[in-house]
């Protein structure tokens, strides 16, 4: 909804919000005192858990006040500076998600958030983005979750005597408060706030015994030999292979067309299966499910024409702005030009060394900040009415109308158009969309592609509470810039748009073999349209049909090429190779030859455990079914080239040797393969500390399960207290929204 409708439309609640709020704020410490006994005050029952124990505001006063005590120690720079102990720059999650439920804040909680994303990557816990994300959406205040966190510890018999807490306080203090000493920062703190010495070590003792029950329950299960052994035989055990590649679509394309029957059978047979989806019912990794799908609308600009109407930087611009700037446009250098080892002193760099930096600089800021003028103006003649009844497409702007009038307005064009269909994959590959991102709060680019597929009518994807809200149809998306500005200086090629979502598509089967439609991308006015715009199921199927049928050729010049090969070796049957079946059409600039060798080195196995994290990790993203896809493909790959070697042995005596590989319809002719098996010595020199990192990744994935909201909450048996009766004036005025 546009902002200034929405104000006039609300005007009376907001008025009488703000009302209430400057009454608060002008009579709030004397009516607060006022609070003493009854149900309308300190001592009002606001929830309930465990037994039928009961929550008062008094509690939640004396919980808040403790985290207070907390934040003086700087518990929270404590909680996310601990690591997990012998594995370097890895934070422990208990700790780190602890910080993030007592001690949150939305203006560094985002930089955090993203952090605590990538370090689950890396170490490879089995958590998705949204149990991180549901994190920050916790129902109740901070103070409520400690309160219920230090109960559930107490009720486990988990307790932190004063004289331990204050140890570990004193070892911790100094790395906190520039090597202050226990003593000094106490005696400082105490006299500071009015709080004794017991009071903070005791409620530093809760904090400790919240961590050691986290601890003891995200550790419950113990880790097997057995499953040491594999996890050691999965990460240690690795492949070297050359094989050179005989795709069937090379040699399809001389196989007749299929017939209709054998298109529908096919259809029919596996239409409910996605791309790439291989399985035992589906070894050939057949698939024509279509996943999500949306259509954009789209205004746009490219910034080389922005550039043609901007001001020209002039000499004045580039000194003005060395001036005001000259404290950050600094170089290291020796303090002794003629001696390479004096030390080094930071000085000024000369405005001639720096002159086309900056006129470069100021260039880029004007040609933005244009292209964002020019969208924000697009976007306010676009603007949906959605108090009308009917906002989803009687009331929305014109894309073309408005293109037309900013074109017209700055003598430049402005681009509109609409895609066709498109699914994850194909905004992820297009020229211009894989490019583009949106900003939220977290300063952390969002693509395009997470965004739209977010739309409430697919929900499709994850956007945290630190991204861009999600957005509805028919509203516009933006202003969406391209992420090559960040890494070219010039605009070559750099584009700048709005857009909506007009219509989705819900991942299904296809209405029929016969289905066909619209899947372009951004297209400028001006440039050719390319061919294969649309898809047809139909195509699609009976391509796959061919490629099936051209299977046995696929195995017959692989069996031929592997027999060249071990007469004349490797190189003089490539070379031969590409001349019978090299590419035709090398306009794309791709390399033409059709047959190369791949030479993989330290490949590993891809165990169950890692492709059921990979899923996990990939919840709400609009492509995990065609990622996962493929990368079960590859594990089944890995795995037919690893029961080419006998379980005795290393290598193979028969090379070169032909191998089936279904799922991708091709044959490898296998030039070398060698296996590096971990023997039991090294086995016996490291499986401590296997055992160790098995439990540590466990324990650290049960960290995010352990303190997620929802999850404390339903733990402890919370309740929100039923509504008490109002005892206030009945002439009170009405409750505001």
């Amino acid at each position: 909804m546009h902002l200034m409708k929405w104000f006039r439309k609300n005007n009376k609640r907001i008025m009488a919000v703000v009302v209430v709020v400057l009454m608060v704020g002008f009579i709030g410490g004397s009516y607060l005192s006022r609070l003493g006994s009854g149900n309308s005050g300190i001592n009002r029952t606001v929830a309930s858990f465990a037994d039928g124990k009961e929550i008062t505001n008094k509690d939640l006063a004396a919980a808040q006040q403790e985290l207070e005590i907390l934040k003086t120690l700087r518990v929270d720079y404590m909680l996310r500076s601990i690591g997990v102990p012998m594995m370097k720059n890895t934070p422990d999650m208990q700790a780190m998600m602890l910080a993030e439920i007592l001690f949150s804040e939305h203006k560094t909680s985002a930089q955090l958030s993203n952090f605590i994303k990538q370090t689950i990557r890396k170490s490879g816990y089995s958590v998705s983005e949204k149990q991180i994300n549901d994190i920050y959406r916790g129902t109740m205040s901070n103070a409520m979750y400690w309160l219920l966190l230090t109960e559930e510890a107490e009720q486990a018999g988990i307790y932190i005597a004063n004289e331990s807490a204050g140890k570990i306080l004193a070892d911790k203090i100094p790395g906190l408060f520039n090597s202050a000493t226990y003593q000094q920062l106490i005696s400082i703190l105490v006299k500071q706030n009015g709080v004794s010495e017991e009071k903070m070590l005791s409620t530093f003792g809760k904090l400790i015994a919240v961590l050691k029950y986290a601890e003891v329950m995200c550790s419950s299960e113990d880790i097997t030999t057995e499953q040491v052994r594999h996890t050691f035989k999965s990460q240690s055990e690795t492949m070297n292979v050359g094989m050179v590649k005989f795709d069937s679509a090379v040699f399809a394309k001389d196989k007749s067309k299929p017939s209709q029957q054998q298109i529908s059978e096919q259809f029919e047979k596996y239409k409910s299966f996605f791309t790439a989806d291989v399985s035992e019912d589906n070894p050939y990794a057949f698939g024509y499910k279509l996943p999500d799908m949306v259509q954009l609308e789209y205004i746009a600009v490219k910034l080389d024409d922005v550039a043609a109407i901007v001001s020209e930087v002039t000499q004045h611009d580039q000194e003005e702005y060395y001036q005001r700037n000259r404290e950050q446009l600094t170089e290291v250098v020796s303090s002794d030009p003629n001696d390479p080892n004096s030390p080094t002193i930071e000085q000024i760099k000369n405005y001639a060394d720096v002159a086309d930096e900056i006129r470069q600089k100021l260039l880029t800021s004007r040609i933005n900040s244009k292209a964002e003028s020019i969208m924000r103006q697009a976007k306010e003649i676009t603007e949906p009415d959605f108090d009308s009844e009917d906002a989803n497409n009687q009331n929305i702007g014109s894309y073309q109308n408005a293109a037309s009038e900013l074109s017209g307005k700055y003598n430049m064009d402005v681009y509109a158009g609409k895609t066709g269909l498109l699914n994850a994959i194909d905004l992820e590959q297009d020229e211009y969309f894989s490019r583009l991102y949106l900003t939220g709060s977290g300063y952390n680019p969002a693509k395009l592609s997470r965004i739209v597929f977010a739309v409430e009518s697919l929900d499709a994807s994850e956007l945290g509470p630190f991204d861009v809200p999600k957005p509805k149809m028919y509203e516009n998306i933006g202003t969406v810039k391209d992420l090559l500005g960040q890494t070219q200086k010039d605009t070559a090629g750099q584009i700048m748009l709005i857009c909506r979502v007009i219509k989705t598509r819900l991942a299904g089967e296809p209405d029929s073999a016969e289905m066909t439609f619209d899947n372009s991308g951004l297209k400028f006015e001006k440039e050719n349209k390319s061919n294969g715009d649309v898809y047809s199921v139909k195509e699609k199927v009976a391509e796959d049909l061919k490629k099936f049928e051209a299977m046995d050729v696929a195995k017959t010049k692989a069996e031929e090429f592997a027999k060249l090969a071990k007469d004349k070796g490797f190189d003089k049957a490539i070379e031969k190779f590409n001349k019978l079946y090299s590419k035709d059409d090398t306009a794309d600039g791709n390399d033409p030859n059709t047959f190369e060798l791949r030479e993989l080195e330290s490949i590993r196995k891809i165990s169950d455990a890692a492709m059921q994290t990979l899923i996990v990790q990939n919840q709400g993203n609009p492509a995990a079914d065609f990622m996962i896809g493929q990368s079960k493909k590859e594990a089944v790959l890995i795995e037919k080239l690893y029961e080419l070697v006998p379980d005795d042995s290393n290598s193979i005596d028969s090379l070169p040797v032909v191998m089936e590989f279904k799922p991708d319809m091709s044959y490898y002719c296998v030039k070398d393969i060698e296996i590096k098996r971990p023997d039991q010595q090294q086995y016996n020199q490291i499986k401590l500390l296997q055992a160790y990192q098995e439990d540590v990744v466990q324990s650290q994935t049960l960290a995010v399960v352990h303190f997620s909201p929802d999850n404390i909450l339903q733990r402890m048996n919370f309740q929100l207290a039923k509504k008490l009766q109002d005892d206030t004036d009945v002439n009170a005025p009405e409750q505001v929204e």
